[in-house]
């Protein structure tokens, strides 16, 4: 088939999809190609607004910013489905897997339409014709440590992806590569920058074609944890080079760390309002695995409402392990005894886990580590402090540094207890930390174990 010789269905449905393809919004078909990498992917991101250069973190960062990539403590699967307008549909799979301070993610983003009739030069009906449009991302983050007073940590992730879209018979291909930064600062605040498809390929059907656009995106996210309820903002400014510059912005509200509640808004477009709409529900936690369900709702003015629906999986919890042994049973190897004190670490028992911890610490078992950070991310309060119980009994010199970073985290007893395992086990490398933590303090509580931590240090 040759697309110069197609006809009126197949030209409307091949307009259709390009504004399909750039998130139902227009901004100058024809001047760049791949325009469904600009569809926002995941509900929640969706939800949000598309507003995650500042917040993306575990999967679906290698769409919105690798450098988010590091953000999540434990491996991440997350698969997303998109009813988009009428016969169009999306389907988006990722995966992240940290490890330590760097991390690794790929991506599959599909768009297909469904088989339309086509017909030849003289009206007459041939058949049908089918389109896609997919792009397979690939991605890496590393944690980096700036030597800046407010933005000690930061994240650089790169990414790659190869792109391919075809039409009936005919079919083009490229590539395209982007980065992103993110910079950690006080109070859960978060600064991001991000760049798609810096180096990329054209894509041609037929002729010359054209290569995706260029983006430059810069965001902030504040969030602000507590309880019962903690919140993110978040908001971006794009920098497209096919079309004019536009703002998003979304804000999250989490209850329990179990229901969220989500808004935002895209001046990108000119077919809908904006708005977007979404709920997030965390299933409850076992067997090794934590679920996430999300909805998204956008509308838009002529081709009805859109919904995306989400299910990500998180492996960051203990597998269940069997009861002890009876009397006279062999004894258990290496591994067992890590599996028994997991499952004390993740456990109801506080003073367990807590004992738990410190034996994870004495076994020097790096995988301890990853346990410690899961631990740190969770939300929970006791977790946290769980972790910087064992933290504070671990040798080297990766526990002092996850103790700085628990120094910005937003609960009171949870900065004191790390000011106090820093006390305990902390080097001199970690007085300019204690210092600038000392300086943005608001508790004195918190104060008090910041100087007791410099004076322990100091003294030795």
């Amino acid at each position: 088939m040759n697309l110069s010789a197609t006809t009126r269905p197949l030209a409307a449905a091949c307009a259709f999809f390009c504004l399909a393809g750039t998130g139902a919004h227009a901004s100058g078909p024809g001047t760049t190609a791949a325009n469904f990498l600009k569809i926002p992917v995941g509900a929640r991101g969706t939800a949000l607004g598309g507003a995650l250069t500042a917040a993306a973190g575990g999967a679906d960062a290698v769409f919105y910013n690798p450098a988010g990539l590091g953000l999540g403590s434990a491996p991440e699967l997350s698969y997303a489905y998109n009813n988009y307008f009428s016969g169009i549909s999306q389907q988006w799979l990722a995966f992240a897997l940290p490890a330590g301070k760097n991390a690794w993610g790929a991506g599959f983003n599909y768009l297909s339409v469904k088989p339309f009739a086509s017909y030849d030069a003289a009206d007459n009906r041939t058949g049908d014709v089918s389109a896609y449009d997919a792009a397979v991302y690939l991605g890496y983050a590393r944690q980096l440590r700036t030597g800046l007073s407010l933005f000690s940590s930061a994240r650089l992730g790169v990414s790659v992806k190869y792109i391919r879209q075809e039409l009936d018979s005919q079919s083009a291909a490229g590539y395209g590569a982007g980065a992103g930064l993110l910079l950690a600062g006080p109070r859960g605040l978060t600064l991001g920058f991000g760049a798609e498809n810096l180096a990329a390929s054209s894509l041609a059907f037929d002729g010359s074609g054209a290569r995706p656009a260029r983006i430059f995106k810069a965001g902030a996210a504040w969030e602000i944890k507590g309880a019962p309820l903690s919140a993110l903002l978040s908001a971006d400014v794009n920098f497209p080079e096919d079309g004019a510059s536009y703002v998003s912005a979304g804000v999250e509200n989490t209850l329990y760390n179990l229901l969220a509640l989500r808004a935002g808004y895209s001046s990108f477009g000119d077919i809908s309002n904006g708005l977007n709409f979404g709920l997030g529900l965390v299933l409850p936690r076992g067997a090794g695995r934590e679920v996430r369900l999300d909805y998204s709702y956008g509308a838009t003015y002529d081709l009805g409402a859109v919904h995306k629906f989400a299910v990500s999986c998180r492996f960051g919890a203990p597998r269940a392990v069997a009861k002890a042994a009876p009397a006279g049973a062999p004894p258990k190897t290496p591994d067992e005894e890590f599996a028994g004190l997991l499952e004390d670490l993740y456990g109801v028992n506080g003073e367990k886990a807590g004992a738990a911890a410190e034996a994870l610490a004495a076994s020097k078992n790096p995988r301890a580590m990853d346990h410690f950070a899961a631990l740190l991310s969770s939300g929970k309060t006791e977790w946290k402090l769980t972790a910087l119980r064992g933290l504070e009994a671990c040798p080297g010199p990766q526990a002092p540094l996850m103790l700085e970073a628990a120094l910005r985290d937003q609960e009171t007893q949870v900065r004191k207890a790390a000011a106090r395992a820093l006390a305990a086990c902390g080097t001199q490398a970690q007085l300019p930390r204690l210092q600038e933590a000392l300086k943005l303090e608001d508790s004195e509580e918190v104060k008090g174990a910041l100087i007791e931590a410099l004076g322990g240090i100091q003294g030795r």
